[in-house]
């Protein structure tokens, strides 16, 4: 069960694109989906916890950094370089520069937490290195995306990974993962709150009502839905076989540009999509012990 959960979480990460292509196409901008999203899940996810166990919304305010850090810029940051990133190229090139994030992880827990550089994570950051070159098609001499593009694809993966830095400060605090996700959302939701122009936004639901339905579907099936799924599957398996499963995100995420919007990858890319992959699988390999 546990699996399935994990790889459902995975599928539900993948579709993101699908519905934020349909969001903007609409004429909101991607600071107005990171908005909404971010918003709306907080809603969502305040009145279930109210209703479930109130005490988990509850924080100790000198702790307040971890929120502020884990919302601002590893979910609205992180949101916004992403969906810039899908706006410049194709939806399978802007998920592996987001699967970066395990690199990014290795370093900074490296630099913040004294974690050990191993020969393996060398490994892993040289074939990231060489598959996100690929990806960005310079082998074809028919670059997938330009340099502007590259740079919100990495940042998207370096906000990405400083989820989990910013998650272990608050767990290592004592806090839950419920109480974590909410908070991170509701800082996120307040610091989000200035960027759309919500009179523009107003009027583009009144015009578009089966708006609605599009961005439901990005908060409730490719936000909270595999947050939960993920949670619940991480609590019963080791996290490295659960960042595995997971990795099935790209996937799903290249055959859905594929299936609904045409997209067609060269073989370089596909390499470097493999490379990445690897990589993913390198750094999540266990390490022999003398």
């Amino acid at each position: 069960m546990a699996t399935i959960l994990v790889i459902l979480a995975g599928v539900s990460w993948g579709l993101l694109g699908v519905f934020l292509r349909h969001i903007t196409a609409t004429g909101l901008s991607p600071a107005d989906a990171c908005a909404l999203r971010s918003l709306i899940a907080t809603l969502i996810l305040g009145m279930a916890l109210a209703v479930w166990r109130p005490s988990l919304l509850r924080i100790r305010w000198h702790d307040i950094w971890c929120f502020v850090g884990g919302g601002c810029v590893s979910i609205l940051l992180f949101n916004y370089c992403y969906f810039l990133t899908l706006q410049r190229t194709s939806i399978g090139v802007a998920v592996i520069l987001l699967y970066t994030s395990p690199i990014f992880i290795a370093i900074l827990a490296r630099i913040l937490f004294r974690e050990p550089f191993t020969r393996q994570k060398f490994l892993a950051l040289f074939l990231m290195l060489v598959g996100c070159a690929l990806v960005s098609g310079i082998a074809d001499g028919k670059p997938t995306l330009t340099l502007t593009g590259l740079a919100t694809g990495l940042s998207s993966g370096l906000c990405y990974g400083l989820y989990t830095i910013f998650g272990r400060y608050a767990q290592k605090r004592g806090y839950s993962t419920a109480t974590i996700t909410f908070w991170n959302f509701l800082c996120s939701a307040i610091a989000s709150f200035v960027l759309p122009h919500w009179g523009t936004v107003a009027h583009t639901f009144m015009q578009q009502p089966m708006l609605w339905l599009w961005v439901l579907a990005l908060v409730v099936i490719s936000t909270i839905l595999p947050y939960c799924c993920y949670t619940a599957g991480l609590a019963r398996m080791e996290a490295s076989r659960a960042a595995v499963l997971v990795a099935v995100e790209p996937l799903v995420a290249t055959l859905a540009g594929i299936l609904f919007y045409d997209e067609r990858l060269s073989l370089a890319v596909i390499v470097g999509i493999i490379l990445v992959l690897m990589a993913i699988l390198v750094l999540q390999m266990p390490r022999k012990t003398p």
